[in-house]
């Protein structure tokens, strides 16, 4: 055989060629095509959503991928041929928008950075630690931003408020730590997408590692406010039961005794028909006895009144009133039984307050109301006294104060000089 014209040609068999040029554009095919499952499986069990930008470009390079599977697969079959064309256009055309998907992530990128730079600028304006969790969404475009502090004291993590912050939450969002010098300060919550952004989410919280380490002192203290709120109202219910049963003791126990000796002693007075002094005596005796009786019902009506427990608030406020020195103007608004803890301390207010009058006021009358308003349970006694009451020394507003206060609520008192006194209570309620 003659030298072959063509030096670096390697075969004369154009059939070979082909095939071996067929092997190849599947071979390519399947690289691609196995990049693409790839791609595919991590946007599916990746566990998290990733930002915009980043998932386009992503979603751009895998449509890339399929593309041009589908066109060396249409290139190795004469039947599909005339989709060869409007496929290698599409494939090009996905191709040539690659630079512009990649400019749009690198442009994100920079304006990530840049809200770095405004948060700096926030922060040195002495950032309240209120406006701070809007300023680290802003700064990381994620809305859904929540900020949880850690309390040492305590050993969890609160809000602003105090309020206990469960980390990781329910909602399976990401979590940072954020610590400062060593010690661990805070966490925070954000989507999950934020992951691919480390260098981001590390600036932010260098950033704003002062104004994070403040607003924990903040949430620390509304914390401690929290514990002792919980504290003076486990008190004041221990109290009330401490009470309940002092009275049920006193009524079961000293008035009935006093009912039994005074009984006992109308008997004896009915067979001393022949003694007129003996008599006298007996009479007397039951006369203190009945005294007594009548006192300790009145104590163990000011430790629990038992009416308040079998009939309610309206009932037991009607017998206040009955008994009060003044006349005394009645309006209940309330539809049906409140809890207990808000009928007791509606209760003491009133009580309390029409004491106060009969001691001090000088007034002629009175008038208590007791509503259901917008969520709360307001108790209004006002009178037409002298006013000038000391709210500060006297131990009964102090006390009524804080039985108010444990339940949520506040008292509030108004006495001008020569204008009469208004206590308001007003307890938030279900």
């Amino acid at each position: 055989a003659g030298s072959p014209d063509n030096l670096l040609a390697i075969s004369t068999q154009t059939g070979a060629a082909g095939v071996v040029e067929k092997v190849q554009l599947f071979s390519l095919s399947a690289i691609l095509l196995t990049g693409v499952g790839i791609l595919a499986n991590r946007q599916r069990h990746g566990g998290r959503a990733r930002r915009p930008a980043i998932a386009l470009l992503i979603d751009s390079f895998a449509l890339g991928l399929l593309l041009a599977t589908t066109l060396f697969v249409v290139a190795n079959f004469e039947a599909l041929s005339p989709a060869f064309r409007p496929v290698q256009r599409a494939t090009l055309l996905v191709i040539g928008l690659a630079p512009v998907v990649f400019l749009i992530g690198l442009l994100d990128a920079r304006l990530a950075q840049s809200a770095v730079g405004e948060l700096m600028v926030e922060l040195r304006a002495n950032l309240a630690p209120a406006d701070l969790r809007d300023a680290l969404a802003r700064a990381l475009r994620d809305p859904s931003v929540t900020l949880a502090y850690w309390l040492p004291a305590f050993q969890r993590y609160v809000d602003l408020d105090g309020r206990q912050v469960e980390v990781p939450d329910r909602d399976g969002r990401a979590t940072t730590l954020i610590d400062r010098d060593g010690v661990h300060v805070a966490a925070l919550l954000h989507d999950g997408a934020l992951d691919d952004e480390r260098d981001l989410l590390d600036g932010v919280t260098a950033a704003a590692g002062i104004a994070l380490e403040n607003a924990r002192l903040q949430a620390e203290l509304q914390a401690r406010l929290e514990e002792l709120r919980g504290s003076r109202a486990r008190v004041i219910a221990e109290g009330q039961k401490e009470r309940q049963r002092l009275e049920r003791n006193l009524h079961d126990g000293a008035q009935q005794r006093l009912i039994a000796l005074s009984l006992e002693l109308s008997l004896l007075e009915q067979r001393l028909t022949t003694d007129p002094e003996a008599r006298t005596r007996l009479d007397q005796a039951r006369h203190e006895i009945a005294l007594s009786l009548e006192e300790l019902r009145d104590v163990a009506r000011g430790i629990h009144p038992a009416v308040l427990s079998g009939h309610g608030l309206e009932v037991a406020l009607e017998s206040i009133v009955a008994q009060a020195p003044l006349p005394v103007r009645l309006l209940i608004e309330l539809d049906g039984r409140l809890q207990e803890p808000l009928e007791v301390a509606a209760y003491y207010v009133v009580s309390e307050s029409l004491a106060n009058i009969g001691k001090h006021a000088q007034a002629t009358a009175a008038t208590v109301e007791v509503a259901r308003k917008r969520g709360q349970i307001v108790v209004e006694v006002v009178d037409n006294g002298i006013g000038g009451a000391d709210t500060e020394s006297g131990s009964g507003l102090r006390g009524l104060a804080d039985r108010v206060e444990a339940l949520g609520g506040r008292l509030l008192v108004w006495t001008p000089t020569g204008s009469g006194t208004r206590v308001r209570a007003e307890i938030p309620c279900a």
